[in-house]
């Protein structure tokens, strides 16, 4: 039976291989830790198994998006533990409120944009530091989550994590979570715990904490079974994606760097997994800030939808069809020379009297909607007040989100279901007041959730969650 250290060599040679790296090449290797078991174990491994000619080097990302004493304690652990074993660590400090900003504006939720955030520092650890590879710390059992998420979500890719993708490999994919907290005890090493991680409002922790132990004791082939579906999923995806590359030339795909067009008549006499897979690029390639709805996709490729329609937008992407072309474009184009800090900023600021989008970071005096409010903090909620009209909220904290609805908008029921905004609206019968009444989103730590729509505003009703 293999030992911790050398099943992780053996992840790591099959990494490389997979990314046609032959392992006597390496020089610079890098390892992502965030303080927890996964990271530690993996980085302690590396520095016992590494030949000498090989230089390790850590990087460490505080997303500052939890207690300060929580996140800032995790960086410092990285950093104390590298010191003792000797392995130079870079920090990076993401300023506190960013993720949640970009979140906000994104209509993404915390975790995306964090993890969105972590990889664009670790690409510039990578370019800084010479980094031939970087490795991350997932696991098998992270790897039976994200398939568990993908089948929950309605996925076509249940493909799961790749071994290797870019410059990230993931040596630790084939070991279990317990081998990992066992090699530490073992080795008598400590590692910090993320408190998120029991809290189940988010998908991967309910199917960690909830859906996962009740497969453990009650369906034993579980695991084999949702292997053995991933493997079929990796060589279908793999069939189509090919079938789709093929399918790009008969239909005259031209691509530039904010629109994609292409020919109707052969498009639309494609199979439909090919024609969703050609929207999917098409999207991936005039970069989408948001995700498109799968079911807006649906619509797409369906040629009388689409040819009596003629044009639509989604998530900022217009799609349209005219003299027997389909064209997919940005609604919005960037001026050269734009970060993207500045890009989020417009988008917050960018608001007219039908829709508004504000970030409230304080107490004070905000506009939204042609109208003036106030806010401010009482005990443990929020009060909005605009003229004769106040809403209190309990448990909402700054910031928040003040906005109009969106597509896909959905609030909690009573009974912990949601139910979507733009249906609830319809049924207060609120006609042309539907973009004018202000739904109140939390940003505050990892939430994102809506907490009221504030119909009580134009004389409809409110519908408040209360936890």
């Amino acid at each position: 039976m293999k030992s911790f250290e050398e099943k992780v060599l053996l992840g790591l040679e099959n990494a490389l291989s997979f990314s046609k790296f032959n392992f006597e090449n390496l020089k610079n290797l890098g390892v992502a830790v965030s303080g927890g078991a996964d990271s530690v174990s993996l980085l302690f491994a590396l520095k016992n198994i590494l030949p000498e000619k090989i230089v390790l080097k850590a990087v460490t990302v505080n997303h500052n998006i939890r207690p300060e004493n929580e996140t800032s304690g995790d960086a410092a652990f990285v950093e104390n533990f590298c010191r003792k074993i000797n392995v130079s660590c870079t920090r990076f400090e993401v300023p506190r409120g960013l993720i949640e900003k970009k979140s906000a504006a994104e209509n993404k939720g915390i975790e995306d944009s964090a993890r969105k955030v972590r990889y664009e520092k670790f690409k510039q650890f990578i370019e800084n530091e010479k980094i031939d590879f970087l490795c991350l710390a997932h696991n098998k059992n992270d790897q039976e989550e994200t398939i568990l998420m993908r089948v929950l979500s309605g996925s076509s890719d249940l493909s799961g994590i790749p071994v290797a993708r870019e410059k990230f490999l993931r040596p630790l994919l084939n070991i279990e979570r317990k081998e990992i907290e066992n090699y530490l005890k073992e080795k008598k090493i400590n590692f910090r715990t993320d408190s998120t991680n029991f809290q189940n409002e988010m998908l991967r922790n309910k199917i960690r904490n909830v859906l996962v132990p009740v497969l453990n004791e009650n369906f034993s082939g579980w695991k084999k079974a949702l292997q053995n579906l991933s493997e079929k999923s990796s060589n279908d995806n793999f069939a189509l994606e090919k079938f789709s590359l093929d399918a790009l030339e008969k239909i005259n795909f031209i691509s530039s760097e904010d629109s994609v067009t292409f020919d109707t008549a052969d498009f639309f006499n494609l199979c439909d997994a090919v024609k969703i897979r050609i929207l999917m690029m098409a999207v991936k390639k005039i970069g989408a800030a948001k995700r498109i709805p799968q079911a807006f996709l649906k619509r797409w490729i369906d040629s009388k939808y689409a040819e009596n329609k003629k044009n639509e937008i989604s998530s900022g992407i217009e799609f349209s069809i005219r003299e027997e072309k389909f064209k997919i474009q940005k609604k919005f184009r960037t001026a050269a020379g734009q970060n993207e800090n500045s890009i989020i900023e417009k988008k917050i600021k960018v608001a007219t009297e039908e829709v508004f989008f504000a970030i409230i970071e304080s107490a004070g005096t905000f506009c939204a909607g042609g109208k003036k409010f106030f806010a401010e903090a009482k005990n443990d909620s929020v009060e909005i007040s605009c003229g004769e009209k106040k809403l209190s909220l309990e448990g909402l904290r700054f910031p928040f989100v003040f906005r109009s609805r969106q597509p896909g908008d959905e609030i909690k029921n009573c009974d912990g279901t949601f139910r979507n905004i733009s249906k609830i609206l319809d049924g207060w019968k609120v006609q042309q007041m539907k973009n004018k009444i202000p739904v109140i989103q939390e940003i505050d730590g990892i939430s994102r959730n809506i907490k009221c729509i504030w119909g009580s505003l134009y004389g409809f009703n409110d519908w408040i969650v209360v936890e």
